[in-house]
């Protein structure tokens, strides 16, 4: 019996199907293709087909081992039952062929909504916090699972079926890990990473406080360089919400605190926070 969470796309069918490159253009040279495909205009539901070009000179060995972790994590787990934190998505392991480039890997997933992008300003501090409180139901999924994103953006949280997903899990990696590889986005890096500190629950927490401060205030944060965003992560940020928002401001910023020690201690801490703390 298929798995509910298999898209079933006829892969022998793939070279015949109308797929529109919709890579960035300063992304192209690098191997990494995303193609967009319309299933049935009516329902507007549609496909992404994620690949990259191996052949390509310029791509990273780090690229290539990211793709190919994230597909053995869908493979691992994407087929358990109660893994709500995952998109339905289906896999490609063999040679294929989109217009006159060939690949061997692929992963597809459905087209989705975005979670944050809705404005808050439009809603009340109530809808507001369970909009937050919706996002944090996949992280603790995956933190109970015995994993951190390590990856976490703005853009990683959609919507499928009125429940929040997670998407690129190509950092993925165990809560334990001793991984220091400096492979975090420095917009969301905690104080300690840029000490050389392994990713952890709190530097997790850390990076979702970036993502809810920014959706709050409408702003992004910004630096020249990465000597620059170590100097704002490690002294000079200071989170500050608009009226309108003052009931989140102490929440923000327990999980923005530069010790790690100081921030909530997991997911699970920050949505006891929002749930007993916001009037």
């Amino acid at each position: 019996m298929p798995s509910r969470n298999t898209l079933l796309l006829n892969l022998a069918n793939l070279h015949q199907l109308d797929f529109q490159l919709k890579t960035k253009a300063r992304s192209l040279g690098f191997g990494r293709r995303l193609y967009y495909l319309e299933v049935n205009p009516e329902t507007r539901s549609a496909l992404w087909l994620k690949t990259q070009n191996l052949d390509s000179i310029a791509i990273s060995q780090h690229a290539q081992t990211g793709f190919n972790h994230e597909l053995d994590f869908y493979e691992a787990y994407g087929e358990q039952e109660g893994r709500t934190f995952m998109l339905p998505h289906q896999i490609i392991r063999k040679p294929f062929q989109i217009g006159d480039e060939s690949f061997n890997l692929a992963l597809i997933l459905p087209d989705v909504l975005a979670h944050f992008d809705v404005c808050p300003k439009l809603f009340s501090i109530q809808e507001v916090r369970q909009h937050m409180l919706r996002a944090l139901e996949p992280l603790i999924s995956l933190q109970e699972l015995g994993y951190l994103h390590a990856d976490l953006k703005r853009e990683h949280f959609v919507i499928y079926q009125n429940r929040v997903c997670l998407i690129d899990f190509e950092q993925v990696q165990p809560i334990n890990s001793l991984n220091q590889a400096m492979n975090a986005t420095p917009r969301f890096m905690a104080p300690e990473l840029f000490q050389g500190q392994a990713k952890s629950l709190q530097s997790e927490v850390y990076a979702l406080g970036i993502i809810f401060f920014e959706w709050l205030t409408g702003q992004r944060l910004e630096a020249t360089d990465y000597q620059d965003w170590a100097l704002l992560h490690c002294q000079h940020f200071n989170p500050e919400l608009s009226t309108q928002f003052q009931a989140l401001q102490s929440f923000i910023q327990n999980m923005l605190r530069k010790r790690s020690r100081d921030r909530f201690s997991d997911f699970k801490a920050v949505k006891h926070a929002l749930l007993t703390e916001i009037a």
